[in-house]
């Protein structure tokens, strides 16, 4: 059974703000982690989740340098980003590290060797991809995503109102 999301507007400001430091090399991982917002919004959650896959948790470091994200990554995390900026539920099922596709998670891969990872059961994998559009997690679908695209927050000069 798939959990509601608890949207929370003011917590996704604070982690989209959050994301973007740890993004552009502004604070550490380390940071990064301790400044999760508390909150019951599965959005938040799941990116936290899955932004782990992007920085070594045994040293404290920036995404500079060795450390630096790839801009296939890096323009994925701006996607995450912008939804954090809507007022979109996040509607997928809860499955770990959602990020990071399922369809590469059914055959354990050498990462998943790596952390001790499970193979993703298929139709587990299955379920989770047919719930929406992949290519455009954390949003549900193309049109909620051109949407946020089509309607910035960030670059238009104008915010909205926190409750």
């Amino acid at each position: 059974m798939d959990q509601i999301d608890t949207l929370d507007i003011k917590a996704r400001r604070e982690a989209a703000q959050i994301f973007r430091n740890f993004l552009n090399g502004k604070i550490t991982n380390d940071d990064f982690e301790n400044q999760m917002p508390t909150t019951h919004d599965r959005a938040i959650d799941a990116i936290w989740d899955t932004a782990w896959l992007f920085y070594d948790d045994f040293k404290t470091h920036h995404l500079k340098g060795r450390y630096a994200m790839p801009s296939d990554q890096k323009r994925a995390c701006i996607r995450w980003i912008l939804f954090l900026h809507s007022s979109l539920e996040y509607k997928w099922p809860d499955l770990y590290l959602p990020g990071w596709d399922p369809s590469l998670r059914i055959k354990k891969s050498f990462w998943q060797r790596i952390f001790s990872l499970d193979a993703l059961p298929t139709d587990k994998a299955k379920a989770f991809l047919c719930s929406g559009h992949y290519a455009v997690w954390p949003f549900i679908s193309v049109i909620d995503y051109k949407s946020a695209l089509s309607n910035p927050t960030l670059l238009s000069g104008r915010s909205r109102p926190l409750p």
